[in-house]
Order: C-alpha cells, then structure tokens, then sequence
C-alpha cells in the first residue's frame, strides 16, 4: 500500500509505495495540498499493480496519468492531438522565422501529418520514436530523398516535440532516439572562367546578366542576387552591402569593375530605385517556372554540362546558380586571398562577421575582389 509521509526539508508531501519490479520507492509528489497527494499516491500504486500483472499498455497508462492530473486540476495531456499542437507550433513560427525558413517548416509538418494519417487526430504523446522511423523510411525510400533533406525534416520535428517536452505535454521526445541516416555530400564544381562568359552571353536578358555577375564577383546566392536593391548599391564608394536571406549575415562585397560596368549600364536605363533586378525579385526560385529553373536553361543554351548525378532516387546537378558563390570563392582562394577575406567576403559564419570594417580591413577585401579576373572578351 502507498504511503504518504512529510520530509523535514521540503514543502511537499512524499509517498513510499511499491514499484513494478517489486522495490520500495520514496519520492515527491509534487503537492502540498494532501489531498492532491494522495491522487498521485493512488495513481502511482495503481500504475505499479497494473505494470506488475502485465496489463500496463501505452493507452493504459496515459489514461491513468490523465486521470491522474483532472484529479489534481491540471488539463490532461490527451486533449492536445498531434495536428492541433504541430498546427499551433507552425502558426507561432510564421511570425517568427523567415519566410523561406516557414515555408520548409510547413512542408515537413504538412508531409508528417500526412503520413500519421488518422494517428494525427490522436494525443500527442501516442507519437512513439516507432513512428518517426517509419517516417524516415518512407521519406528516404518511398520518396527518395536526400538523407540532408530528411536531416532537415528530422529537425524540425524535434523542434516541435521538445516544445512539447518543455510545455509538460510529453515526457519525452521520440525524435530525439531516432537514427540519422548517413549523410552522402555531392559537392557542387566550379564554372570556368570561359563557362561563365558563355552564360553571359546566353543570358535572355539584362537582368540575368546582373544576376550572374552579382554570383560570380559578389558571391551572391540566387535569392539574394535578384532582391539586392539599389539601396544597397553605393558605386561612389565602390561597395554593395546587403543582408544574406539565408543566414541574416550582413555582408559588404567591394564592387568588381566588371560589375560597375553592369550596374552602371542598368541604372542608366532605370530609376535606380527598387530591385535591382525587379523582374527575377518577383519570380520563386523553386518550380517549373522558377530560377533556378530558367537558370538551368540558361546553362544549357550556353552548351555548359550540368554534371548530373544519380543521388537516391534524384538527380543531382553538380553545376548550378550556386556553383558561382564555389567559383567566387576558389578563384580568391587560387589568387592566394586568405581565408578570412574570404569568409567576410562570403558571409560565411566566423567570430567577427557582424562587426564593422576598418579602413585597412576594406582595402584587403578591394583589394581581393579586384584580383579576380576580367570576364570581358
């Protein structure tokens, strides 16, 4: 039988009752009000007869520890369904993350309450670490996914169930003893110089001229490319300034006489207000339409090979939009610019990427831009 005693040292009420494997135990419950301290001594003794005659299933016991907190006041843990909490978790995030960060949030919740299916409509904590291998499995073999895009997926879902975790919701997260798969990296090449100069001349447009430049001579992303606004621009003291999408790192990158030329030809034909490429900043990266798409067609109408590769179930281009932030950085790395002008040049993370420049330290990196190579014929 349970027991409820008083320790000298603290305000709340102790039980000794029998556990499972038929050992004595003596722990807090929490309470200070004995009445309450009892509900968990019952409940506490009745989990461990129950677990002692072999009757003590997942659904059993929540039941009981949900009884066990309306009892004590506190609302149980089978009201909040897997759909209702992930739902709550990704309308929190959408106010407070980046767009292109939500919009991979909301499509692996969107695909996991798929896969639960009905399970989705069910308490949160019937969620087991059985269940998300099950995932895993499916989105790698069924669905043929690279094992870095369900390393991604496999974050965000530990996200929401140690929320959950914190919250009191659950005891413990079953994300977090699921194994990784291993991770296979395909690193992208590099354009030559004689490549890049043939997309320049393939490009439909003088938007994508600009585009490519700013990849190439500023080490641009594609999504940071097209939104860069004149605002950033500043040619009288030869610098584009800009914060990166991805990693919210502010980034100054000396302007390239190759991409004055540019940046002067289209604001001479512009208000120079705006985006510099308005037409790209309007236009998804993703999809059929998208940049990346048309950048790929670009590629091909240039005679430039994007080195497929099988990855999984997909391929994989070696070459993309992306191989000119590789060729921006190898080209200094072969000129001898050292690793840290190019980590400040990049925006790649290092201990003083947010501080300010000094004079000196804004020559070295002029002085690193203006070391690559002319892409004029």
């Amino acid at each position: 039988m349970a027991s409820l005693h008083k320790h000298a040292k603290s305000p709340f009420w102790y039980v000794a009752y029998t556990k499972a494997d038929g050992r004595r135990a003596f722990r807090s419950t929490g309470q200070q009000d004995k009445r309450k301290a009892w509900d968990v001594a019952r409940a506490l003794e009745k989990t461990s007869r129950k677990a002692r005659a072999g009757e003590l299933s997942r659904s059993t016991a929540r039941k009981l520890f949900d009884d066990l907190l309306e009892d004590i006041g506190e609302t149980p843990l089978s009201k909040e369904t897997v759909r209702s909490f992930f739902s709550s978790w990704l309308s929190g995030k959408e106010i407070s993350v980046k767009p292109g960060v939500y919009k991979l949030y909301q499509k692996t919740i969107s695909k996991f309450l798929t896969f639960l299916g009905d399970k989705a409509l069910k308490p949160l904590g019937d969620v087991s670490p059985a269940d998300i291998a099950a995932f895993r499995n499916f989105r790698l073999k069924a669905q043929g996914v690279s094992a870095g895009t369900f390393i991604l997926d496999l974050k965000a879902l530990r996200c929401v169930f140690n929320l959950a975790k914190r919250q009191g919701l659950i005891l413990h997260s079953p994300a977090d003893t699921v194994d990784l798969p291993p991770l296979r990296r395909i690193e992208r090449d590099i354009f030559s110089l004689e490549e890049i100069r043939a997309l320049l001349s393939a490009a439909p447009n003088q938007e994508w001229r600009t585009a490519i430049l700013l990849g190439f001579f500023a080490g641009a992303r594609l999504s940071d490319a097209v939104t860069i606004r004149w605002d950033c621009v500043a040619v009288d003291k030869g610098q584009i300034c800009y914060t990166q999408n991805k990693t919210g790192a502010r980034v100054v990158v000396p302007i390239h006489a190759d991409l004055e030329a540019q940046l002067l030809e289209v604001a001479s034909h512009d208000n120079a207000r705006g985006y510099v490429c308005p037409t790209l900043a309007k236009t998804p990266v993703e999809g059929r339409s998208g940049l990346s798409s048309q950048f790929i067609r670009i590629m091909d109408a240039a005679g430039v090979d994007a080195r497929q590769v099988q990855a999984t179930k997909r391929r994989f281009r070696r070459k993309t939009f992306h191989s000119l932030r590789h060729s921006f950085a190898s080209h200094l790395a072969n000129l001898g610019i050292s690793a840290d002008v190019r980590m400040k040049l990049t925006g790649h993370k290092s201990a003083d990427v947010h501080q300010g420049y000094t004079h000196l330290e804004f020559e070295s990196l002029r002085a690193g831009i203006s070391a690559l190579p002319s892409l004029a014929l």
